[in-house]
């Protein structure tokens, strides 16, 4: 245990390393030097470090302080304990404190003076920061010690195959690369499209989860085509569980997560736990349509994702990689080659864009039509000709096809908004009318004839 003078006490600080006769001290692996602790996001977005000041306020060792980063704080009259008290009518190990998800548990370890919160009898509890507990003579105040950790903009231009550039996605990887090495749950808010199983796959990969399983389960399917919450909470393998839709989850599955997380929090389900949401899990807990004592476990971290229309900047880069990945090689765009696709409001986020990409490159070939029998599909597959599978465009006919596709599609979409007002249209693409009449017909647009 390190002792650091301060004025009126001491400052205990408890070992990271002790490990208490008869207990296991669990901790955080993701270290800020000198710093370790549970993360939690703040109502700005901010990285805080969780931590509690065990304070004295009464008894022999009045002015005394021991704080609490992570794992549990052990307080008694032997040696061993985290924060070790002279008080005779004080057991030798009296009691534990620990950091939640929901606030400060504390649980008495079978003292025979008994722990007390007011007048109340404490076996095991959890609460607010400013709670005074009192166990002999002594009283302990629990109060914040939490630190804010300063994320500047990573310096990197993905977070594993999630690409951006933009200070908005700098941001949000800084952010990434502090939290995903943790154990801390998080949830994934953001419109549709915008990654968020992406990215919760890419957080599992850089986690001390990375090499054991992944277990999916999706609020939208029916709950036959889903694992149920029962199995997962038994289970006694080391696992990363990702909740997809969180917030479609209904009242009877919330109170089944909440327990799942309960588990978790008290080391008996070994899971990092990551969930997925539509909407703001703290704003949907506090107007009661989502279940409040859900929100600190499963949003303790939330991680915003921003959607496309406001990091437009990332655009030509994402239609780089996207046609990358269809044609197997770079290619060569100029600048205003994507001045189309900037003006476009995408609804549906990357997942739009991605498809807009997929779509402008069809294969020249159509691929073949295999029978439906399994046994023959297979076979079918077996005799198939090279030359009759499809294959993606060459580079420089892939450019030309994107550069026409982007075009039509923002003259479609202009025609679209504007009702087929040619005027409208014209002032709109910057085009004289005549120029406009000829693009609408030339795309098989209604148009007037003049």
């Amino acid at each position: 245990m390190k002792v650091i003078p301060q004025e009126g006490g001491e400052l205990f600080e408890p070992d990271p390393q002790a490990k208490p006769a008869g207990r296991v001290r669990t901790g955080n692996p993701l270290r800020f030097a000198p710093l370790t602790g549970i993360l939690q996001t703040d109502a700005s977005g901010g990285l805080l470090v969780r931590r509690v000041r065990v304070r004295v306020t009464s008894g022999p060792d009045r002015g005394r302080e021991a704080i609490l980063e992570a794992g549990t704080l052990l307080v008694g009259t032997h040696s061993d304990n985290d924060l070790i008290l002279r008080d005779p009518q004080v057991g030798k190990y009296h009691l534990e404190i620990a950091l939640v998800a929901g606030g400060i548990r504390v649980r008495d370890l079978g003292s025979e003076g008994g722990t007390f919160v007011g007048a109340a009898r404490v076996q095991t509890a959890v609460f607010a920061i400013g709670t005074e507990v009192s166990l002999g003579r002594s009283t302990l105040q629990l109060l914040s010690g939490d630190i804010a950790i300063a994320v500047a903009p990573s310096d990197r231009g993905s977070f594993g195959p999630v690409l951006g550039q933009s200070l908005s996605m700098r941001v949000l990887f800084a952010l990434l690369e502090r939290v995903a090495p943790s154990d801390s749950p998080l949830v994934l808010e953001g419109e549709p499209g915008t990654g968020r199983s992406l990215i919760a796959r890419a957080v599992h990969a850089s986690s001390r989860f990375a090499a054991s399983p992944m277990t999916a389960i999706d609020f939208r399917q029916p709950p036959h085509e889903r694992p149920t919450l029962s199995s997962l909470a038994q289970r006694t393998d080391t696992f990363t569980l990702l909740i997809d839709r969180i917030d479609q989850a209904t009242p009877a599955e919330q109170t089944a997560l909440l327990s799942l997380y309960e588990r978790r929090e008290e080391g008996v389900l070994d899971a990092r736990i990551l969930a997925t949401s539509n909407v703001d899990l703290r704003r949907e807990g506090a107007e009661g349509r989502f279940r409040k004592e859900l929100v600190p476990h499963a949003a303790s971290v939330r991680v915003v994702i921003p959607p496309l229309r406001s990091r437009t900047e990332d655009i030509p880069l994402l239609v780089r990689q996207f046609a990358k990945e269809v044609c197997g090689a770079e290619l060569e765009f100029d600048t205003h080659d994507f001045d189309r696709l900037l003006a476009r409001e995408y609804t549906g986020n990357v997942r739009e864009l991605r498809a807009l990409v997929v779509r402008a490159l069809q294969v020249d070939a159509a691929p073949p039509q295999l029978p439906k029998s399994g046994r023959e599909r297979a076979r079918a597959a077996l005799v198939m000709p090279l030359n009759a599978r499809p294959k993606p465009p060459p580079p420089k006919v892939a450019r030309d096809r994107l550069v026409e596709f982007f075009e039509r599609d923002h003259v479609e979409q202009t025609h679209k908004r504007l009702q087929g007002n040619v005027a409208e249209i014209a002032r709109a693409l910057g085009m004289p009318r005549r120029e406009v009449i000829k693009t609408l017909k030339r795309y098989g647009l209604p148009c007037p004839d003049r």
